[in-house]
């Protein structure tokens, strides 16, 4: 008889168990269709229901909504600064007296540089070079004597561009028989790129804005702001070549006007 009780009130025991874990089972979102499996198909067996192992998962904060544009400006200047490469090239039957002409030259070129007021820092050598010519022999039976030339070739930087013709001039009557690469830039870029970015940006605004009018959004603040990578900046000027043997009277020099282009790249939130 006591065995008897044990035992039903074992069972009682167990049902109540029972009957406190089914009303206190959460409910978990359902499964996607391809991992869902139907009830009594689990694998506990035929009939019985699996329970759900819940895990506390954090969502990944969502992405602000936002729209990203990129904007161009450009900046227009005057060129303060021009560089030319201007050199001497001598030829001789002996490569002694190829030098020794080349060295002669070379010494009155650079006289007249620093007379115009170019400093030494401003004149770097680029090229000195020594070679050999044969040409055919006039009957055309052989090769003729051998000629030996010598180039000296040096960087000029003007720091005054008006001064520039003037510069060419003088080292065409020291004896300069190549001159090539004349190039201009602006020594201080600062306010050029600044007005230019200035421009970028105004112009990534109005993109963003025609793009928030599209969408039928407003735009808010600027999330993020940097400048395009490769674009920064980009210097866009007059270049030209001078002839050798230039004249009297001035070379005609033009030095156009020098641009600079930004870009910028930024973000808004929208509303």
């Amino acid at each position: 008889m006591l065995s008897r009780k044990m035992f039903y009130s074992a069972a009682l025991v167990f049902a109540t168990l029972l009957l406190m874990a089914g009303c206190s089972t959460v409910t978990t979102p359902a499964a996607s269709a391809s991992s869902a499996q139907p009830a009594g198909q689990a694998g506990g067996g035929p009939g019985l229901t699996q329970p759900v192992a819940v895990v506390n998962q954090q969502l990944t904060p969502s992405i602000g909504r936002g729209i990203t544009v990129v904007g161009t400006g450009k900046a227009s200047g005057t060129p303060d600064v021009a560089n030319v490469n201007v050199g001497v090239e001598t030829q001789a039957d002996t490569v002694q007296q190829a030098v020794a002409d080349n060295k002669t030259k070379m010494t009155s070129l650079l006289s007249a540089l620093k007379e115009l007021g170019i400093a030494d820092k401003d004149i770097q050598t680029t090229n000195y070079g020594v070679y050999t010519q044969q040409q055919p022999s006039p009957d055309g039976k052989g090769m003729g004597p051998t000629s030996y030339h010598v180039n000296n070739q040096v960087n000029v930087t003007v720091r005054d561009v008006n001064k520039l013709g003037d510069v060419l001039d003088k080292v065409v009557a020291a004896g300069a028989n190549n001159i090539y690469g004349v190039n201009f830039s602006v020594a201080d870029t600062s306010k050029l790129q600044a007005d230019a970015r200035a421009e970028a940006f105004a112009d990534a605004k109005e993109r963003a804005e025609s793009l928030a009018k599209l969408a039928g959004v407003t735009l808010g603040d600027v999330v993020s702001v940097s400048e395009v990578i490769g674009s920064n900046p980009v210097y866009e000027g007059a270049r030209m070549a001078v002839a050798t043997g230039l004249g009297g009277g001035g070379a005609p020099i033009q030095p156009g006007e020098l641009e600079v282009n930004m870009s910028v790249q930024v973000t808004y939130a929208i509303k």
